[in-house]
């Protein structure tokens, strides 16, 4: 999912470190990369992986939010639990159910939080530092 705000001036820098914070308090190996225009954070532990880009400027800035797992449509776990359900392949159903339960989880509490530190860091991007 991505999403957009315009007019915000937002330092885009105490957003990526409050991004990448949130992972890590919810259990997540990160990993930072950065631009000129962008930053990527990519976030793993022992179910998947996210990595979440922020571009733009303090005005007008995207960021998007990417699993490496499919979430709408079927999975190859999923389509195989289908097809082998009367021989046990319902156990790869459940997984993959849970699985998916457990990424959306993590997705709905990371627009939260990001809706959260962007109304905390609106006009950020003019403060000085002392």
């Amino acid at each position: 999912m991505k999403d957009f705000w315009i007019g915000n001036n937002v330092d885009l820098k105490l957003l990526n470190q409050r991004v990448e914070q949130f992972f890590a308090e919810n259990e997540f190996e990160t990993k930072f990369k950065q631009t000129h225009n962008e930053c990527a954070i990519e976030a793993s532990n022992s179910q998947f992986r996210v990595t979440v880009n922020i571009r733009g400027q303090p005005d007008d800035f995207t960021v998007e939010f990417i699993t490496n797992k499919k979430t709408r449509g079927f999975s190859l776990p999923m389509t195989f639990g289908y097809l082998t359900s009367i021989f046990g392949g319902g156990v790869l159903l459940l997984k993959d159910a849970k699985l998916q339960e457990a990424i959306n989880e993590v997705e709905r509490k990371f627009w939260e939080h990001v809706d959260k530190q962007v109304a905390e860091l609106t006009n950020s991007a003019n403060k000085q530092v002392r």
